[in-house]
Formats: C-alpha cells, sequence, structure tokens
C-alpha cells in the first residue's frame, strides 16, 4: 500500500482537527487528506457519492479499497507509526463492531462537537484535560 486518501468534511471543526492531528504523526504510510466539497472529488473517486461521505469518513486507497465508518479509523491508525498496534487490537472481531459504533456516535454528534470546538481554542481544551481530577474519595468528603 503506496498512499491512503482520507475524506472529510472540510466544513467541519472536529474534521479539522482530526485532519491536523493525523497530519502531524509520522506515518509507515502517507495520508492524503481530500476534502467531500472538492470540485473534483467524483471525479477522482468516481462512484465516492454513494457512500455519502458527507455522513462519516471513507479512507481509499491507491487499488481503490475502500473503507468508511470505524473501520477507515482503524486504517488511518493503521498508517501511523505510533498507532498501527491499536489499529490491530481495534480490527480484532470482537474491538471492531465497538470502533464502528463509536465512529458512528461521533459522525451522528460531529456539528455538535464542532459547535463546542468553535467555542474553545485548541490550547483552552488542552488545558481542561490536563486539569487533574480530583480523585473520587476527595470529592465524597466535600458533600
Amino acid at each position: 500500500m503506496q498512499r491512503l486518501y482520507v475524506i472529510y468534511d472540510g466544513t467541519c471543526r472536529l474534521c479539522q482537527h482530526c485532519r491536523i492531528w493525523l497530519a502531524q504523526q509520522p506515518a509507515f504510510v502517507p495520508l492524503i487528506f481530500v476534502p467531500l466539497q472538492s470540485l473534483d472529488l467524483s471525479q477522482r473517486f468516481p462512484g465516492i457519492e454513494r457512500l455519502h461521505p458527507e455522513e462519516e469518513i471513507v479512507v481509499i486507497n491507491e487499488l481503490g479499497e475502500v473503507w468508511q465508518g470505524g473501520a477507515a479509523w482503524v486504517m488511518c491508525l493503521w498508517a501511523l507509526c505510533e498507532y498501527r498496534e491499536w489499529s490491530q487490537r481495534l480490527a480484532h472481531p470482537l474491538l471492531l463492531p465497538l470502533a464502528r459504533r463509536a465512529c458512528e456516535l461521533v459522525s451522528q454528534h460531529r456539528h455538535d462537537i464542532s459547535r463546542a470546538l468553535a467555542r474553545d481554542t485548541m490550547s483552552q481544551l488542552a488545558d481542561r484535560l490536563r486539569e487533574p481530577a480530583a480523585p473520587r474519595c476527595e470529592l465524597e468528603r466535600c458533600h
């Protein structure tokens, strides 16, 4: 496999953040990002509209093999140096349905997530994620 084409919603803030994160990761297989709003999308990938890429991520390799939703995310992780092992775990028959469902949930709510991202800058989100949560026992003593 020489490359993976990642079809994503270029107008979705969550999709944009995911694209940036993926692009910053060292990769075994280059990821080529193509917004679904590209004027030549149908020419580059004939029949792509049947997959409804506006609903969830689509990944296509140079041979025309296609992955969508959770399987597409697993393929993106498989392409990355630091996440290939995780992708292999998630591709296991017991975990792949979980990955698919998680992707479906995020896809269904991505516009709400995008609105939340628009309210916070990435540095504000990172600061919130770095804040240590109080241990449960301390919370119970306070109430």
